[in-house]
């Protein structure tokens, strides 16, 4: 019989996907996390709060995992969220606090737990958890999220690059973070990476590649997406535009200044663009005349966009997976995505490869797109078919083997 699993958790990262593949496969010992909301009448009166960190604390939950197998710090990390939000304006500062208040909270725990089960834990917060449970003879097994070092290198580049076009506030990590992260690497006896792209990363930066399982991340179809049927215009003109959803993080390393150059070069074309979700650029840059920025969506909202639209723009420089890849696909929303993220495009099935990840690649396809309604058509019919394949039952099963 393989031993369960002892899974440490910050937040509520891809909706516990982690801890619900393993409870799914009854590999799953304990959820050590940070928040976890029981109630539903206080997930309600969360949901309801205009500070959107308060409002997502309503989210710290999910029914496929029994309370018996939770272990959390209670309201307390609500309160250290809140504090360091108003003590800590610049993002490392207060991502490196929140990590040691979670590790700190998270050992407590740990320590009274058993010290023969294998350990899962997030990177970048899973350095000193190792460390103990290595000293206790323990299995350590890490959940990288990216392709480390790597993809900072590629957004200093492009920061260099466009920085003084595309004003934006990002900043590298302390390089004590990446000293921490490759000692959290040799600690860990397993590293699942989701994708090829994150896996060749780490073994760029010298991971030991034997360490290194791919596991792309899976995406639950629900009845709302099998009911739901996409629908094209025979022609795009001024009246019925190509309609073109980014939604994510408004930053240079997921490719938000080439679908703002995009939009400039075919402002004269029957097309509109729609962004969505957090801006880390100065705002003035999102005025394009054929540009509708959203701000920030909740997830009813985000349901409409993707119902909304006729293709999602994906020119990521580098993602450890990119699920938004697969929830458009769930609502038949073709792809258009570079190579550096999760191979979920297959070019001229379910979407298009970006061949380079540049500007004038996104208008090629973005003209292809414009000039071919029934091209979309034939795309949209195999998106559901595509996310079938990255099903919840077939990662659990991974994760079990993996064990």
């Amino acid at each position: 019989m393989k031993p369960k699993v002892i899974c440490i958790h910050i937040g509520a990262r891809a909706h516990y996907l982690l801890p619900k593949a393993l409870e799914a496969k009854n590999n799953l010992e304990v959820l050590i996390t940070d928040t976890w909301v029981s109630s539903g009448l206080i997930r309600s009166v969360l949901a309801k709060f205009p500070h959107r960190l308060i409002k997502s604390f309503g989210s710290r939950y999910t029914p496929a995992i029994p309370a018996t197998h939770i272990r959390s710090f209670s309201i307390k990390f609500l309160f250290i969220e809140l504090y360091l939000r108003y003590k800590y304006k610049n993002d490392w500062d207060r991502i490196l606090k929140r990590n040691y208040y979670f590790e700190r909270e998270a050992i407590n725990i740990f320590n009274r737990g058993p010290a023969v089960n294998p350990v899962l834990g997030i990177s970048y917060t899973s350095l000193d958890i190792f460390t103990v449970a290595k000293q206790r003879g323990q299995k350590t097994i890490v959940f990288q999220i990216d392709p480390g070092y790597k993809e900072e290198q590629i957004v200093a580049d492009v920061v260099a690059q466009y920085g003084d076009i595309y004003t934006t506030n990002w900043k590298p990590a302390p390089s004590w973070y990446w000293q921490n992260w490759q000692k959290e690497c040799k600690l860990a006896d397993v590293i699942m990476a989701n994708s090829e792209w994150s896996k060749k990363g780490l073994i760029d930066q010298g991971i030991d590649a034997g360490k290194v399982k791919i596991l792309p991340l899976p995406f639950q179809i629900e009845e709302k997406h099998r009911n739901y049927e996409k629908q094209y215009p025979s022609v795009f003109n001024k009246e019925r535009r190509l309609r073109c959803l980014f939604l994510g993080t408004l930053t240079l390393r997921k490719g938000i200044h080439l679908v703002l150059d995009a939009a400039s070069k075919l402002v004269h074309k029957p097309i509109e663009f729609v962004l969505v979700g957090q801006n880390e650029l100065d705002e003035s840059l999102l005025k394009g005349l054929n540009v509708d920025y959203k701000g920030v969506a909740s997830r009813s909202d985000t349901d409409l966009h993707y119902q909304s639209s006729d293709v999602f723009l994906f020119p990521t420089l580098s993602d450890g997976f990119g699920l938004t890849q697969l929830e458009s696909m769930a609502w038949q929303l073709p792809v258009i995505a570079s190579t550096y993220c999760g191979e979920v495009v297959t070019n001229g099935y379910n979407g298009i490869i970006l061949q380079e990840c540049n500007v004038e690649e996104l208008v090629k396809a973005l003209l292809t797109c414009i000039e071919n309604p029934t091209y979309l058509t034939q795309l949209a019919g195999n998106c559901i078919k595509t996310v079938e394949k990255f099903s919840l039952e077939r990662f659990a099963n991974e994760i079990s083997d993996l064990i």
